[in-house]
């Protein structure tokens, strides 16, 4: 079995992360890996669905409700962290497409060998 690298792009604008957190957390409900996953699909939408909801009330500039969605964004970052984690541990080289259809990133890694460097004449 090769070893597949999964992962999931989370940084940048709230809007950014939320198009990707929606794709998916609806990715999740397709992946047959994920069926035994470390979150019910729904807890995972849910959470998304919380963050979504704060970005929208943080929108006005109040302090608390900004406060909220940096909150909630981090705990759907985490979870995603775990998810990712979880697909990489029982993915095979066949599930990546559909890992990449789900909006995840996944690949077999290709490591270079280093090379000695050729001493610069001077």
């Amino acid at each position: 079995m090769s070893y597949i690298k999964v992962s999931i792009d989370l940084k940048g604008k709230d809007t950014t992360v939320l198009s990707t957190l929606h794709r998916c957390t609806r990715g999740l409900e397709t992946l047959r890996v994920f069926k035994q996953g470390p979150f019910p699909v729904d807890e995972v939408q849910g959470a998304v669905n919380n963050y979504d909801s704060f970005y929208e009330s943080a929108k006005t500039g109040n302090r608390v409700e900004i406060l909220k969605r940096n909150n909630a964004r981090n705990l759907v970052t985490e979870m995603f962290k775990k998810i990712a984690s979880f697909l990489q541990s029982v993915a095979t080289e066949e599930d990546i497409p559909a890992l990449l259809e789900a909006g995840f990133d996944a690949r077999v890694p290709s490591y270079r060998k280093k090379t000695a460097s050729a001493p610069v004449a001077g």
